[in-house]
């Protein structure tokens, strides 16, 4: 599988999410380095016969909007609704890649970090993609994580 086939398949399966949850547009986005300051991190594992990760980040205010249009909310979401919807968003991209890698796998519960001030990695695992984009005119970035010979469990 080429790296250039399976970026496109992620922003492919994005839009898609993006049309059937929300009234908000998504496209590709500019180069990743710097791109999005991550406020908001979403992971959920894909173990099995292919070994890796689907990370989604973005910035607060764009997990707030993204919060409040799949619970179709004007308030302002707690951050337990904003755990809810960007778990649920990352789910359903990893199981959306899930089926087109190599089975049998499963997914893990997603999950959800929050702030400014952290570095983020998942040990024994090198990037096997990443997809920045722009949903309502702010960044974010999906990364595909593929787990390394001797990344051990």
């Amino acid at each position: 599988m080429s790296m250039t086939t399976i970026e496109e398949d992620i922003r492919e399966i994005a839009r898609t999410i993006w049309a059937s949850l929300f009234e908000l547009t998504i496209e590709p986005g500019p180069d990743p380095a710097g791109a999005v300051q991550a406020e908001v991190t979403s992971l959920v594992h894909i173990d099995g016969a292919w070994q890796g990760a689907v990370v989604l980040q973005c910035e607060m205010g764009l997990a707030t909007a993204l919060s409040q249009a799949m619970f179709q909310s004007t308030d302002a979401p707690s951050f337990a609704d904003v755990c809810d919807a960007l778990g649920e968003i990352t789910n359903m991209l990893a199981g959306n890649l899930k089926a087109l890698l190599p089975e049998p796998s499963v997914l893990s519960l997603p999950a959800v970090a929050r702030g400014s001030d952290y570095e983020f990695a998942v040990p024994g695992t090198t990037v096997a993609a990443t997809v920045p984009l722009v949903s309502n005119g702010q960044p974010l970035v999906v990364r595909l994580l593929e787990r390394t010979e001797g990344g051990g469990k």
